[in-house]
């Protein structure tokens, strides 16, 4: 092979001499003496040295394009290593945990950029060293990537059992309210037929009632097929309550308020007295009150009465009043009428009629019943006395029982 070497590195045109021996490669050791002198100086006598260094520059530069080559493979692949690294970093964000991971990553990853740029610029060295460390820094870029992965799922697992555990309580919760609710609206319910049915029984206040029912079936509506028993008891109830003719108690309670604001103006009978009404003593009024001035007088009254004796034969027998005892006789006139006002409005037929009669009594005795007025008011208290102040109101205690036993079922 060193002849070889010998033939090839000898000058075109040159042959060797016999008993010539070409020199070796490794003729720089100095392991042996050439027996072959030098030749001719003028005939290539350097070319051995000039052939060597170009062996060695040859291989430095593959050496150095390995290198090269190398380096910028492991250039590209930290590149995309860099990229991806860059992506799942803006996932990592989310959890708070794993950021303190990222800033080392960075720093080990600009300290191994730096490292890359170094080997490039050098065209010789130990590249083999360098790239022994890459890959040992990828390595170890890796299983960090690899335990941030972890800790990312981790986290990320975290949150969707706290996001189920959330959505099983608000399911729970509205579970809970729903049922709460129901059971306060049949015990509300049922309490407002309990109120209906009493407004009917004790006061016959049928408006009452009805806006009580009515309250009543908004409150069921949204209860579904529990209620639906309740609800039409209620509505059998209402039905029977818009039956009722309820009497015109405001008209009835006008037309007495009118009649006694007429009284001081109505004439008294001949014989009575023309005497104004403010001629009944001040001093009485102020010592005792109205009610035992009125039962002074009325008393009174009775006595002069019994004692007064007007024989006529073809005229009718009217009393003589004093003014004290026509102030009272007004003042008894305006408490019947106030009594049969009251009574209409409780609903009390026998009371209002019997209240009615007596003031009419009064009225034909003590006033002049010539005069169209005194008729007049006569007449229209005769015609109070016939309208009805009370109704026969339905029982509507059996139709509200399912709605009670809703609302004592909601109770317990």
């Amino acid at each position: 092979m060193s002849e070889e070497k010998t033939d090839k590195g000898r000058p075109q045109g040159a042959s060797a001499s016999p008993g010539r021996t070409a020199p070796t490669q490794g003729g720089s050791s100095g392991s042996g003496v050439r027996s072959t002198p030098p030749g001719p100086k003028g005939n290539g006598g350097g070319a051995p040295s000039a052939r060597s260094r170009s062996a060695l520059a040859g291989i430095a530069l593959g050496v150095a394009l390995l290198v090269a080559a190398g380096a910028a493979g492991g250039g590209y692949w930290l590149w995309q290593q860099d990229q991806r690294l860059q992506a799942q970093h803006s996932q990592y964000l989310v959890a708070g945990s794993v950021q303190a991971d990222l800033q080392p990553m960075q720093e080990r990853l600009s300290a191994l950029s730096s490292e890359l740029q170094q080997l490039t610029q050098r065209s010789s060295g130990p590249g083999e060293q360098a790239l022994a460390r890459l890959d040992k820094g990828i390595a170890e870029l890796g299983e960090r990537q690899s335990r941030v992965q972890q800790q990312l799922a981790k986290q990320q697992q975290a949150d969707t059992d706290l996001q189920q555990n959330a959505q099983q309580l608000k399911q729970r919760f509205d579970e809970l309210a729903r049922a709460k609710r129901a059971a306060w609206a049949e015990s509300e319910a049922g309490y407002l037929a309990f109120v209906a049915k009493n407004r009917i029984r004790f006061y016959g206040d049928v408006d009452s009632a009805l806006a009580a029912l009515k309250k009543a079936d908004e409150l069921l509506a949204d209860l579904g097929g529990e209620s639906i028993e309740a609800r039409r008891g209620i509505a059998r109830a209402v039905d029977s309550l818009l039956k009722v003719q309820s009497p015109d108690r405001a008209r009835i309670n006008r037309a007495l308020h009118q009649i006694g604001e007429r009284l001081p103006e109505l004439p008294l009978a001949v014989g009575t007295g023309a005497e104004p009404v403010a001629s009944a003593p001040a001093s009485a009024a102020a010592a005792e009150g109205w009610q035992a001035q009125a039962g002074h007088a009325w008393e009174e009254l009775k006595g002069s009465l019994s004692k007064l004796v007007v024989v006529a034969r073809d005229l009718k027998v009217v009393p003589l009043v004093t003014p004290q005892e026509r102030f009272f006789l007004h003042q008894n006139l305006t408490l019947e009428l106030e009594a049969a006002r009251l009574a209409a409005l409780r609903g009390d037929q026998a009371l209002y009629q019997k209240s009615l009669e007596r003031a009419r009594e009064w009225l034909g005795l003590y006033f002049d019943d010539q005069s169209a007025e005194v008729q007049d008011t006569i007449r229209e208290l005769g015609e109070l006395a016939d309208e009805p102040v009370t109704v026969a109101l339905p029982d509507i205690g059996p139709l509200l029982a399912p709605v009670e036993r809703l609302g004592f079922r909601s109770a317990e």
